[in-house]
């Protein structure tokens, strides 16, 4: 005959069972956190040359972004300005092979470029 194990747990093994359930729980919400804030606060280059001129330049007020293409590559630039509009330098950043990348769909497959013999 199987005894009846609905009966009473002793208070030990209750706080045992309170903490480990705290303690995996805990863990997955820091684990959850770890995986959502480096996307979340993952600034672009555009936005904290806009937003935060001074990472760029010390007494910098004004940050002014720019693009330009060159050939497949995407230059973005950066220049930034103190209070009395001097431009106090210019930071570059290249995105290469961002023009040249194609957009698939899914389940689409880019056939092999052709040799033109």
């Amino acid at each position: 005959m199987i005894r009846n194990l609905t009966g009473r747990i002793p208070a030990r093994s209750r706080r045992r069972q309170i903490a480990a359930s705290t303690l995996i729980a805990a863990a997955a919400a820091v684990g959850t956190m770890a995986v959502t804030a480096p996307a979340a606060q993952a600034a672009t280059f555009q936005d904290t040359c806009v937003t935060h001129p001074g990472a760029y330049a010390s007494g910098a007020v004004l940050g002014v972004y720019a693009t330009k293409r060159i050939g497949n590559d995407r230059e973005e630039s950066c220049k930034v300005y103190d209070a009395q509009n001097r431009l106090l330098g210019t930071t570059y950043q290249t995105n290469y092979g961002f023009y040249g990348k194609q957009q698939q769909g899914p389940g689409q497959i880019n056939p092999p470029a052709q040799s033109p013999r």
